[in-house]
């Protein structure tokens, strides 16, 4: 149901056939935009959806701010195909499909799901189900690391893992009982949402490992780290297999760490990183 929309304000959902963006709930009597569904605005009225975020950050300091936070402290999905933004918990699986248009992607890097006979990629496609190709500074990948590693990473670029914030700041309690609250959407077919409840480290700032090093995927996408700097040679031979890029041989008397160098190169030159959603730019730019 392509015209299906859910209300911002509660949890009713509705048909929205109007061509217009504001979209009035029946049950909560509020107002929300259908295309980008942020509570509707009067200063929206004539305006597109990025045209009403750019006047946000330029006449509401408190909600630039508040954006700011609220990237580093869950996860914001943009479908890639129609833009709208969902506001999740990514834990479990990254297969997201979107509520608006039915696009299948990532959740991790909105990289798109297909099926093999469909996936144009490469002829080995055609002998797999529904998959995605995931760049190295996915999710998908960057959550078998250990914290430790992650940490790395975002040593070499200079990012502290202190700028999280802490768990216990958005879910008021996790230190007293020892438990991560981050809300997650139950994978059983419905929408409600339930606190995480695994161990909550006190190293990992009041997060359970698994949504703690979800918090520092985002930090290193936000920077765009590219895990290509930590990668051993045996790793960055099997990415450049994955990407299906011809990996140089090593030369006669050439020294290991210049031949490293030069697969390192060769990696980044051949399979760059992928761009970030189109939020994260336009809040880059502003930032």
């Amino acid at each position: 149901m392509p015209n299906f929309r859910w209300c911002s304000h509660c949890s009713f959902g509705m048909l929205h056939e109007a061509d217009r963006l504001r979209m009035d709930c029946p049950s909560c009597k509020k107002s929300t935009c259908c295309q980008c569904r942020s509570p509707w605005s009067p200063q929206h009225q004539g305006l597109s959806c990025h045209q009403f975020r750019v006047w946000q950050q330029q006449n509401q300091p408190d909600h630039h701010t508040s954006t700011t936070t609220t990237l580093l402290s869950y996860n914001s999905i943009e479908c890639p195909n129609c833009q709208f933004v969902f506001s999740l918990s990514k834990g479990g699986c990254l297969h997201f499909t979107c509520s608006q248009c039915q696009h299948q992607f990532c959740g991790g890097c909105s990289q798109p799901f297909s099926p093999g006979s469909a996936c144009r990629f490469s002829a080995d496609c055609g002998t797999k189900g529904l998959h995605a190709h995931h760049p190295r500074d996915c999710l998908y990948h960057l959550r078998d690391w250990s914290v430790p590693r992650l940490h790395l990473l975002l040593q070499y670029y200079r990012v502290s893992p202190t700028w999280l914030e802490p768990a216990n700041n958005s879910s008021a309690g996790s230190s007293q009982t020892g438990l991560c609250l981050v809300l997650e959407l139950r994978d059983d077919g419905g929408r409600r949402e339930e606190p995480c409840g695994r161990p909550a480290l006190p190293e990992h700032r009041g997060y359970c490992q698994m949504h703690y090093k979800e918090r520092l995927v985002e930090l290193i996408n936000r920077c765009c780290a590219d895990p290509a700097v930590v990668f051993s040679p045996a790793e960055m031979m099997a990415e450049l297999q994955r990407w299906n890029v011809a990996t140089p041989t090593r030369k006669p008397e050439e020294p290991e760490p210049l031949y490293t160098h030069r697969l390192r190169l060769t990696l980044t030159n051949s399979v760059p990183l992928r761009k970030p959603p189109s939020f994260l730019l336009k809040l880059n730019d502003d930032l």
